[in-house]
């Protein structure tokens, strides 16, 4: 009796030790078999919408200047970059042609003045005819008209600029042939300028002149600045179907410059009707609906198929599928079935 009560004793001792530590490893095994995952709560949906687009940065005026006349380019003043002000003699053309014929118009111009002078007494003295007079009185106006063209021509082998601002581009050298309407300066106003931005066809209602605008210019490392949208095109692109709207920008320290790409975000008060969701938390099956894994109880998901709607800034909008507070996971759910065992690693 003695000898059996020494076995069972034994037999507890070395048993209990295995019991416990197979006990311990389902449960380590069960850990390890749940599937980790984070998860986030539903929100509810802003009242406003943000709007992303990329644009080009452009000035705000251009003014092309050119030659009235044919000519040869003498001398250039300006170089492209430059600051200029109204007024301020920017080309000019060989003037030697047009000074002499000036010379010439303004010399026919004092002789029939001169001999409307002579003429005028003895007119007014009945000794000379009307005809006479009137053709004397004609010839005065032809050669004052004459030098006043010559003279034109002459001011115009200047070319000045017609407003302040910077020289965009210069097409023009010493010697060249500049000919009449073709552009020679191109003279630019940067001290405002335009992000220059295409809206697609779809969202265009929800632009409307006044509407803030938030724009970003990656050259100039990511520099910020606000706008408002001054301009709104009426007439589509035909290939892209997008509208062309101007956001105003003021560049006070002219580090803007034309040509820059640039991001802008305008705000919408377009409302929206559902929920949020992370974007990657939302998946399609094999039959192209929408679906995501639903937290269902402590360490369990559970498919359930959503109805998405526009793509937000801060996710996905849900129109139909989800509520308020339901957790979603939004890492991990790719490994996921339903009914799946999960083990949540975030808070």
């Amino acid at each position: 009796m003695m000898h059996n009560t020494k076995s069972l004793l034994v037999f507890l001792l070395i048993g209990i030790p295995y019991c416990i530590w197979g006990c311990s490893r389902n449960a380590d095994n069960q850990t390890t078999d749940a599937i980790k995952v984070q998860v986030e709560k539903v929100k509810p949906s802003d009242a406003s919408q943000e709007l992303a687009y990329s644009g080009t940065i452009e000035e705000s005026e251009t003014i092309p200047l050119s030659f009235s006349s044919v000519g040869t380019v003498s001398k250039v003043y300006v170089s492209e970059g430059a600051r200029v002000t109204k007024g301020q003699l920017l080309a000019s053309l060989d003037h030697a042609t047009h000074k002499n014929t000036y010379a010439m118009m303004h010399a026919s111009e004092q002789q029939a003045e001169d001999a409307y002078k002579r003429l005028t007494p003895m007119h007014d003295n009945g000794n000379l005819p009307d005809v006479k007079y009137v053709e004397v009185e004609t010839g005065l106006q032809k050669a004052k008209a004459a030098a006043a063209i010559a003279n034109k021509d002459l001011d115009d082998c200047d070319l000045r600029a017609t407003a302040d601002g910077y020289i965009g581009k210069r097409s023009i050298d010493p010697g060249m042939t500049a000919l009449p309407n073709l552009v020679s300066i191109t003279i630019v106003n940067i001290n405002k300028v335009f992000a220059r931005v295409a809206i697609a066809e779809n969202e265009i209602a929800l632009i409307h002149k006044g509407q803030h605008a938030s724009i970003t210019v990656g050259a100039l490392g990511a520099a910020h600045c606000d706008g408002v949208v001054e301009e709104i095109g009426v007439i589509a692109d035909p290939i892209a179907h997008t509208y062309r709207i101007k956001i105003g920008l003021a560049n006070r320290d002219l580090s803007m410059k034309p040509g820059m790409i640039c991001s802008a975000t305008i705000e919408s008060q377009r409302a929206v009707r559902g929920v949020v969701v992370a974007s990657r938390s939302v998946l399609v099956d094999e039959s192209g609906k929408n679906f995501v894994y639903l937290i269902s109880s402590q360490n369990k998901v559970r498919r359930t198929y959503v109805v998405p709607g526009q793509l937000l800034n801060g996710g996905i909008e849900v129109l139909e599928g989800l509520r308020i507070g339901d957790t979603v996971v939004v890492a991990g759910q790719h490994k996921l079935t339903d009914n799946a065992t999960v083990h949540i690693v975030n808070e």
